[in-house]
């Protein structure tokens, strides 16, 4: 996982950045864009101007770049110029790098009097690209007590991998997604699905995200002692939308899956929210998560909704 970046040491290289040689994009129609250029993917290129902030330019839109004056980045089917012998070397893999985003947050609710309760849920989720690949990692852990009682104890990992297409199958991608789950207290001792699937990117730029996964796989369960393994068809859904003029960013994912043998169980987890900055690298988040199983373990319910408050911090 990328280290956390210090807000200050970012702000100070963002400075020395915008004093130095600027990124040109040259397009089609005649226009161009000044800035810095973040990544140059095979369809889109990413470049941060200090006008409209990250932009997006679709690559057969593009008839040149240039990286800080010195080599020129050749758009799509155009050989790239030389660079001269004696400008300093700028290795074009340096915009092709991994482009990591995500944030860690610390939600918690208390109660005393009455009732005493408590919860703390951490929870962590990044994204890496890098031309046609696209790493994807998401973490949460949940302690609750009821009167000094445990009542909640989950471990939630999802782990994917997305290939994506090009040509006429532009915006389909290829994944691989692994889920790892505990809760002893709702008597789900292990749940493990992984598999293949077939995704479609509807939004995918510095702002918005929608896409969706269909796919068939394998899952294992341990619950109240009973072992059992079978097929699955796995459904994955992710949105999220940064409202950057009101500060505020929505977001909504959930799995869902069938198993085909034994018993036959439908199992859904779901998260949606919002976060609103507090800071460039701060958030406050609100959020709703909801777990259904249509065949849950003897003794416990269909359902779990739990309502989380808490702050964040952007990676």
């Amino acid at each position: 996982m990328k280290p956390i970046m210090h807000f200050g040491a970012l702000l100070a290289a963002l400075l020395i950045s915008s004093v130095s040689t600027a990124d040109i994009i040259f397009l089609k129609n005649g226009d161009r864009l000044t800035g810095e250029i973040r990544d140059a993917g095979d369809d889109l290129v990413t470049i941060s101007t200090e006008y409209a902030g990250e932009v997006g330019v679709r690559r057969d839109q593009i008839t040149s770049m240039e990286k800080n004056g010195d080599v020129a980045v050749a758009a799509e089917n155009e050989p790239a110029a030389a660079p001269e012998p004696d400008a300093p070397e700028v290795a074009q893999e340096s915009i092709r790098d991994l482009d990591w985003s995500g944030n860690v947050g610390l939600n918690s609710s208390f109660s005393r009097g009455n009732t005493d309760s408590q919860l703390l849920n951490l929870q962590a989720n990044v994204e890496a690209k890098s031309g046609q690949h696209r790493y994807v990692a998401d973490i949460s852990t949940i302690r609750e007590e009821l009167e000094g009682d445990k009542v909640k104890e989950q471990d939630r990992l999802n782990l994917g991998y997305n290939y994506l297409f090009q040509g006429k199958w532009d915006s389909w991608f290829f994944a691989v997604n692994a889920t790892i789950e505990q809760d002893p207290v709702a008597r789900i001792d292990r749940r493990i699905s992984i598999g293949p699937s077939l995704g479609y990117d509807f939004w995918d730029d510095a702002h918005r995200q929608l896409n969706f996964q269909l796919g068939a796989g394998y899952a294992d369960e341990e619950t109240d002692n009973s072992d059992e393994s079978s097929t699955v068809i796995d459904w994955r859904l992710n949105f999220s939308h940064d409202l950057s003029r009101i500060n505020m960013e929505l977001f909504h994912n959930h799995q869902v899956y069938r198993s085909m043998q034994g018993r036959k169980n439908v199992v859904l987890n779901s998260k949606t929210g919002m976060r609103y900055d507090i800071t460039d690298d701060v958030y406050m988040n609100v959020q709703v998560n909801y777990d259904y199983d249509t065949e849950p373990a003897a003794g416990t319910d269909n359902e779990d909704v739990i309502f989380l408050i808490g702050v964040g911090a952007k990676l």
